[in-house]
């Protein structure tokens, strides 16, 4: 047990020696160690079930993303390698996500957000997705009833929650 603490202290000194001998390094970990300070106090979205919709109405998601051709996007929300979930639920951490409920929309997100929003809320949301090729719309059911948390992705950006008629 001693050996172990004279070598983390050996280390430790050679590691304030390099600091002291190079400021740039000496601020980078200093940079460092606020980011994982910040990171460690940053409080994580917990799951959390949404308010009750009256009758007639329906949450859905609505996500964006550029895929090379839509086969891509299809596989990226349908496709799953062997006995693990699909590429869409293991980049959303707060939520699992069963594809029955997802919908792939590729280059024709004008045409099928007419379908459920006013004009001027498929224009907005035309608008957000800056121009992505794809659209993909997750409905409350996805979710089979549990909390859960969305948030952009390496591959979509999270459009929001909408409430459309039935």
């Amino acid at each position: 047990m001693h050996g172990a603490r004279a070598v983390h202290g050996l280390c430790i000194t050679l590691l304030q020696v390099k600091l002291a001998a190079n400021p740039a390094a000496q601020q980078k970990a200093t940079m460092s160690f606020f980011a994982k300070l910040k990171a460690i106090f940053r409080p994580i979205p917990q799951p959390e079930l949404p308010a009750h919709l009256p009758h007639g109405k329906q949450r859905i998601h609505l996500m964006s993303g550029d895929f090379p051709d839509a086969d891509a996007a299809m596989t990226y929300c349908f496709h799953a390698p062997g006995d693990v979930p699909e590429q869409i639920t293991l980049d959303q951490p707060g939520a699992f996500i069963d594809t029955s409920f997802v919908e792939v929309v590729f280059t024709g997100a004008a045409t099928r957000l007419n379908e459920f929003l006013t004009a001027e809320e498929a224009d907005r949301t035309i608008s957000k997705m800056r121009g992505a090729n794809t659209l993909i719309i997750i409905t409350e059911e996805a979710f089979g009833g549990f909390p859960y948390v969305l948030t952009h992705t390496p591959n979509l950006f999270y459009l929001g929650p909408y409430i459309v008629d039935v």
